[in-house]
């Protein structure tokens, strides 16, 4: 596997984001649905999604601006692996999203937010 991270790596993690916050929005309607979370914390975490959504827009602006095939100059386990990895356990916290777990979950929000943030600020230096 290369070490860089290229254009078909954006992609992916775009997949991989707009499946999560698919997934996020069901989970969380769920969890509000039966009671284990209540209508303000539902609120709460859709603003949060909603904040991974604004990012995963702006990845794919970018995707959208990169030539397919060009190479971007960024070591791929410092934020393919981590995105990935990131919005794995963010699914995780989802499924099991209560009123007592609450914070943790947003948390896990707030890192991959943090994780696609460093990614798109690394890539925009490039004029991508």
């Amino acid at each position: 596997m290369t070490t860089e991270l290229n254009i078909d790596h954006l992609k992916e993690i775009h997949d991989q984001l707009t499946n999560t916050i698919k997934f996020l929005s069901e989970e969380a309607g769920k969890a509000r649905d039966n009671g284990r979370i209540d209508r303000t914390k539902f609120t709460q975490a859709k603003d949060e999604w909603g904040k991974l959504e604004t990012k995963a827009v702006e990845l794919q602006g970018l995707i959208d601006g990169v030539k397919l095939g060009s190479i971007l100059n960024n070591d791929v386990n410092s934020s393919y692996s981590q995105i990935l990895s990131a919005t794995n356990s963010l699914q995780e916290a989802a499924k099991k999203i209560k009123n007592e777990n609450f914070g943790g979950f947003l948390s896990e929000i707030a890192k991959v937010i943090d994780i696609v943030t460093s990614t798109i600020k690394a890539i925009k230096p490039m004029g991508f």
